[in-house]
């Protein structure tokens, strides 16, 4: 799978980022979240936490794949 970054800022590779795969899925690059109340993750499942501005900078380009 080939992925594209559509979130701004951090070209360093090693921070949360927003990425839109060649299969037309969107790959989000964060800090695994373990457990939060509420959280019901299936096998082989990860969530991970990003910040809030991080996913705004990816709607443009999210929203002109639509």
């Amino acid at each position: 799978m080939g992925v594209h970054k559509v979130s701004e800022g951090c070209e360093g590779g090693d921070c949360p980022a927003v990425y839109v795969s060649d299969r037309g899925t969107v790959v989000f690059q964060g800090d695994a979240v373990p457990v939060a109340e509420g959280l019901r993750l299936g096998e082989g499942e990860q969530a991970v936490e990003l910040p809030l501005d991080v996913l705004k900078s990816a709607l443009p380009a999210l929203l002109g794949r639509l």
